[in-house]
C-alpha cells in the first residue's frame, strides 16, 4: 500500500519568504541539474523572450522536471525585459542565453513545447521520436514590460500546469483534447467518452478506441511506459454512476478521510502537498496552525487521508467543499 507523508511547517514557509539568513531565499536561483530528471525542450523562433520565460518557469516551479529552451532561427539574444521580469519572479539564471538547437540535442527530451506557430510547423526531426505539445503565446517582443508581465503570467498560468500533468500522469487534470496514447494518438476526450458509454476494463476501452494497441508507446509516451495505467486511472475517475465518496472521522489524534470512489490517490497528494507548502486557499489559517502532522495511503479508487491535530471534523468538511483539486470539474 502507498503512503505518502507530509509534515507542515509554516515557520519554515514564512522565513524563506522574509528571507531569513538561515533559510534559502525564495528567489534562489534554480538548482544544478539532476541526470535522473525528466526533461523539457520549449522551442520558438527566436528564442529570446517566450521560450526563455517557458525554461525559466519550468526549472523555479516543477520539481523533478529540468527545461531546456532553443530556437529554429536563434537571436542570440536575451530580451532585456524577459530578463527583468525574470530577475523580478525569482526566476533568472544567468545560464539562460538564445541557442540553436545543437547546442540541447544531447538530451533525451520526454517532452517538447512549442511557443510560437513558426516553431510548430518547422519543428524539427529528433534522433528518437519525441512527444510534442504545442502552447501558443503572443509574442511580447517590441512591447513594454507590461507584455513581458503578461506573457510570465499567461505562461505559468496554462503552460505550467499542463507540462506537470503531462510528465506526472496526472489525467484528472489533463483537458480532453490532450492525447493519452501517443502511439495511436487517442485523447483523453475519447477515452472518457468509451468509458461513459459502458467501457469499463482495459479491454473494452482499447477494441472502442484502439488505445493502448500500439508498439512504440515507451519511445513516443512522455512518461516512457505504456499508457494502460492512466487509461485505468480515468476508468476509475469516469465511469458512469460513479463519484467521490468522503467520509470524515474524528479519531484521538485528530481527523482521518476516507475517501473512495472516483478518487485518485493523486489528487489527496496534490492537496495535501498544497497545503504543505503554503499553496492552499480552502483551508483557514486558523485550522492550517493546529495542524502538525498528515499522512495519506491507500490507491485509487481508495484512499485514506489522517491529520494529526487538535481539529474537528465540521472545519475539515468544510475545506474539502472549498477545494479546487477535489472539486475540479
Amino acid at each position: 500500500m502507498a503512503t505518502t507523508t507530509f509534515t507542515t511547517n509554516t515557520t519554515a514557509q514564512e522565513s524563506c519568504c522574509s528571507g531569513n539568513d538561515t533559510t534559502p531565499s525564495c528567489d534562489t536561483a534554480p538548482a544544478e541539474k539532476k541526470s535522473n530528471s525528466q526533461k523539457v525542450l520549449v522551442l520558438c523562433t527566436g528564442n529570446s523572450c517566450r521560450s526563455i520565460i517557458a525554461e525559466a518557469i519550468i526549472n523555479k516551479e516543477l520539481e523533478g522536471i529540468e527545461a531546456y529552451s532553443s530556437g529554429v532561427a536563434p537571436s542570440g539574444r536575451v530580451n532585456p525585459n524577459a530578463k527583468k521580469v525574470l530577475e523580478a519572479h525569482g526566476a533568472w539564471d544567468d545560464a539562460y542565453h538564445s541557442k540553436t538547437l545543437d547546442e540541447v540535442m544531447e538530451h533525451d527530451f520526454n517532452l517538447v513545447v512549442t511557443v510560437c506557430d513558426h516553431a510548430k510547423e518547422t519543428c524539427p526531426m529528433f534522433p528518437k521520436p519525441v512527444p510534442k505539445i504545442h502552447a501558443g503565446f503572443e509574442d511580447p517582443d517590441g512591447k513594454g514590460y507590461d507584455a513581458f508581465e503578461k506573457t510570465y503570467e499567461e505562461i505559468h498560468t496554462t503552460l505550467l500546469p499542463r507540462v506537470k500533468a503531462i510528465l506526472n500522469g496526472e489525467v484528472e487534470n489533463l483537458s480532453d483534447d490532450e492525447r493519452i496514447c501517443y502511439c495511436i494518438g487517442i485523447t483523453k476526450g475519447e477515452i472518457v467518452a468509451a468509458v461513459r458509454a459502458g467501457a469499463s476494463t482495459l479491454d473494452e476501452v482499447k477494441k472502442a478506441t484502439k488505445a493502448c494497441t500500439g508498439s512504440d508507446c515507451k519511445h513516443t509516451n512522455p512518461l516512457k511506459r505504456c499508457c494502460s495505467k492512466e487509461i485505468k486511472k480515468l476508468i476509475v475517475l469516469e465511469s458512469p454512476g460513479e463519484s467521490m465518496k468522503k467520509n470524515v472521522f474524528k479519531t484521538q489524534e485528530g481527523v482521518k478521510i476516507a475517501f473512495t470512489g472516483a478518487v485518485a490517490k493523486q489528487q489527496i497528494d496534490m492537496m495535501v502537498q498544497n497545503c504543505s507548502t503554503g499553496k492552499c486557499e480552502c483551508m483557514s489559517d486558523e485550522t492550517k496552525e493546529k495542524i502538525s502532522h498528515i499522512e495519506v495511503e491507500g490507491k485509487d479508487g481508495n484512499v485514506e487521508m489522517k491529520l494529526t491535530g487538535d481539529i474537528n471534523t465540521a472545519e475539515i468538511e468544510e475545506a474539502l467543499a472549498k477545494s479546487k483539486v477535489l472539486n475540479k470539474k
